[in-house]
């Protein structure tokens, strides 16, 4: 029964990504999601910013005192794309079954921390569970004169596959 719902749930991590928005123009998904990529071998692990660091902090808190939906929104409250009412279910809603499946959140530990260019961030954190981690990857910009916001998130249950072989 384990590796049935450990199938099911790696073959539906594509879901685990922020939900796609519709192009008005077309009618097709606009891809709002991060390709999964291998975890570097020499990880940045300085911390970022101190705003950043606070939401990511009082995100893993809020996740693993059971305040999954609270906690979600308070992280994407700056970008109407990720708070659209009707995608915050669906991304809550695979959280709490990733959850479900691997078990509460134990801990967290910054991965990596990668600029692209000077406004850019592109963060990932591994978090502890009792059946297995699991990563996060969170994309954070800072328009001029404006403060730091989520561009985008995705987790998945990935790590043996994503690591960087010698």
């Amino acid at each position: 029964m384990k590796k049935v719902i450990l199938h099911l749930l790696i073959a539906s991590s594509s879901l685990w990504a922020a939900p796609q928005a519709k192009n008005p123009e077309t009618n097709l998904p606009k891809v709002t999601t991060l390709i999964p990529q291998l975890l570097p071998r020499n990880p940045i692990n300085k911390p970022p910013p101190s705003a950043v660091q606070k939401q990511l902090e009082t995100f893993f808190a809020g996740v693993q005192a059971g305040k999954v939906d609270e906690s979600f929104k308070a992280l994407v409250a700056n970008n109407p794309a990720l708070s659209d009412p009707a995608a915050v279910p669906e991304f809550v809603g695979n959280i709490r079954k990733g959850l479900e499946v691997f078990g509460p959140i134990q801990g967290q530990e910054l991965y990596d921390n990668r600029s692209v260019g000077s406004r850019v961030l592109y963060i990932t954190y591994i978090s502890f569970h009792p059946k297995k981690p699991l990563r996060w990857q969170f994309v954070y910009y800072s328009p001029v004169g404006g403060d730091w916001k989520l561009l985008n998130l995705r987790f998945d249950d990935t790590i043996e596959q994503s690591l960087i072989p010698d």
